[in-house]
């Protein structure tokens, strides 16, 4: 059964609360993109806030100079299974809300659950210098309440993206809406790339409360979706980019 509906206050809070994310719904102050809430004043608008000013393990990043890990550093398993649709328009971004306790990745011995995959389009990743047409942003969280983020680039191809082409006809137009139906399935897989190598630093959140100790995992290789997707999903949101930020001494690892 199809089902879309606003979000009471109370609903959305505990959907970003799961998140460790804040919106004006959460927090009582309004945050955007650009103007004087943009990223360059979040710190200033509220305690909440102060790690996005504050911060030295900030993201995203521009990627370059990145070193060879070593043998003995943990490295990523996924397993992902199909998800029914669940989606919200958070006034931020376009936002997929898993499952509780479906899907998991490991990082060594250390498991964590997808809690949800968003959208920024350009992307927020630079590598070096240059940013993607779009990037997605998937939020594991792992029972004790560390945050990795796994992050995939796309380009503009033939090929259109099976997850988007799911998505599209189903994203709620009003901002703080959701949109739930158990029949229809997309499996997140279908958003990573072929080829698995990445790159791993510390990092933060990109939006307030941009709060640090968030390990970000960065595909190297990007995945195609077609013009006609990329036009579909920026009618929705485009311009939901934070600027790069320091690395302040930070090391960038690459792993095959």
């Amino acid at each position: 059964m199809n089902k879309i509906k606003r979000l009471s206050s109370g609903a959305f809070l505990l959907s970003t609360f799961v998140v460790l994310t804040a919106s004006a719904e959460t927090t009582g102050h309004g945050w955007t993109y650009d103007g004087p809430h943009g990223p360059a004043h979040c710190g200033a608008m509220g305690e909440a806030f102060h790690a996005c000013e504050s911060g030295r393990a900030k993201s995203p990043i521009n990627i370059e100079a990145a070193k060879k890990a070593p043998a003995d550093m943990p490295r990523l398993k996924i397993n992902y299974q199909p998800l029914p649709i669940d989606i919200i328009n958070t006034g931020h971004a376009v936002q997929f809300n898993a499952t509780p306790g479906t899907d998991s990745i490991t990082l060594g011995d250390q498991a964590y659950q997808l809690v949800q995959f968003h959208f920024h389009s350009p992307g927020e990743e630079r590598f070096a210098g240059r940013d993607s047409v779009m990037d997605a942003h998937l939020v594991h969280r792992s029972a004790d309440g560390k945050l990795l983020v796994l992050a995939v680039q796309f380009q503009v191809g033939d090929q259109p993206n099976a997850v988007i082409r799911a998505m599209l006809d189903r994203i709620p137009k009003e901002q703080g809406a959701e949109f739930k139906n158990n029949e229809v399935m997309v499996n997140p897989l279908d958003l990573l790339p072929k080829q698995k190598g990445y790159y791993t630093y510390n990092g933060s959140l990109t939006t307030p409360p941009c709060s640090e100790g968030v390990t970000w995992i960065e595909f190297k290789e990007r995945v195609t979706i077609t013009q006609q997707q990329l036009n579909a999903m920026q009618r929705f949101y485009h311009g939901n980019q934070r600027p790069v930020q320091a690395l302040n001494g930070r090391e960038i690892w690459e792993v095959e």
